[in-house]
């Protein structure tokens, strides 16, 4: 199998402007630029420029994934509007880091495991994680949580003893996070252990009235605005916010004591899934009942065909036959019929081979 990475870039806050677009044609042949998105794949050879690099000049979030298993998001924050301290708190050597560029805070998250999984046929998209982004300039951490969790069981499978309190709305997963969680091979059972620990939101956060803005200073907001300024939205809004503490649980938890949930979630899952399968098979065969007469007559018919096809359709039929005769614990008599099928065309050895490898013989 051939290598294969994929580069992805995403403009969120302004597009790119034709200068932009150029350098991104100019560094391959094989870019596929828009206003906002840039694209390039590779099979054989790489990417001529550094992925860091790139998302500076003029992007708000990179992606780059390889089919060996690494993975690298780079999400691009303006420095004025998130709480560094507050990100850095999630970061672990390595794997999910911190970094101070111009006028950007840069999260670099991670992952490279060259002993790992194939990424073309499953590959993630970055428009669909676009929207952490925002959460994150909300203050909202559950990306940062997600990739947290990750890093904790990618750094030491067998020590699992770390701890983080756990940010709200773990409950209502938007697409954005879903598409995170599976970049991230995050089990749907681990994160349902981590929504039994996270708070509820509590609505959107108390705002000062605009009236309580100085004549001044709302000029200087609507000539902003005029300008075009990006991100304009999200600043008012911080500006305004009585309170910004964020609702998360009480205490820190455990991922140690998460996969343990994780392990019961998922024995209670398949159970719930296993018990659907047998009542559905149940009222199958029940259904089958006053049928059994004429399903015989049909099993005949069927290898009296001398045709492989019918063969299967006629070992499907015997092997309803079979669980019902289990049910109703008439074993005994259905063992008699096929036998006297199987001495009655003795001579048909695929039919045999059919009637081993269903088990009725």
């Amino acid at each position: 199998m051939s290598e294969y990475q994929l580069y992805q870039f995403q403009a969120i806050d302004t597009p790119l402007t034709h200068q932009q677009k150029q350098y991104m044609h100019d560094l391959s042949s094989r870019a596929q630029v828009t206003d906002y998105r840039t694209q390039y794949q590779y099979h054989y050879s790489d990417f001529p420029e550094d992925i860091n690099t790139v998302l500076l000049y003029g992007f708000d979030l990179a992606l780059y994934q390889a089919h060996w298993g690494t993975v690298q998001l780079l999400i691009r924050l303006p420095a004025g509007l998130v709480d560094v301290d507050k990100l850095r708190v999630f970061c672990i050597a390595d794997l999910i880091s911190v970094y101070e560029e111009q006028d950007s805070i840069v999260l670099d998250i991670s992952f490279d495991d060259e002993g790992g999984g194939c990424w073309i046929e499953d590959r993630c998209e970055l428009a669909e994680i676009a929207g952490i982004r925002a959460m994150l300039l909300n203050g909202d951490y559950r990306p940062l949580y997600l990739a947290w969790l990750k890093a904790v069981q990618w750094q030491n499978e067998s020590d699992v003893a770390a701890s983080m309190i756990i940010p709200a709305g773990f409950n209502s997963l938007e697409p954005s996070l879903q598409a995170l969680a599976g970049l991230f091979e995050l089990e749907r059972d681990l994160i349902t252990a981590v929504a039994k620990y996270s708070p509820e939101f509590s609505g959107a956060p108390k705002l000062m009235a605009l009236g309580s803005l100085s004549a001044q200073e709302s000029t200087d907001w609507l000539q902003r605005l005029l300008d075009a300024e990006p991100l304009l939205v999200e600043k008012l809004t911080q500006r305004l916010t009585l309170n910004t503490d964020e609702v998360a649980s009480s205490d820190p938890v455990t991922v140690s004591s998460l996969l343990k949930q994780a392990e019961q979630i998922k024995s209670q899952r398949l159970a719930a899934i296993a018990e659907a399968k047998q009542q559905e098979r149940l009222a199958h065969l029940t259904s089958l009942i006053p049928k059994q007469t004429q399903l015989w007559q049909t099993v005949v018919e069927l290898i009296e065909q001398k045709q492989a096809k019918p063969y299967d359709q006629a070992i499907m039929i015997l092997v309803d036959l079979s669980d019902l005769a289990q049910m109703q614990h008439q074993s005994a008599e259905f063992k008699v019929k096929t036998n006297e099928l199987l001495a009655r065309y003795s001579n048909r050895s695929a039919l045999k081979s059919r009637f081993k490898s269903a088990q009725l013989l």
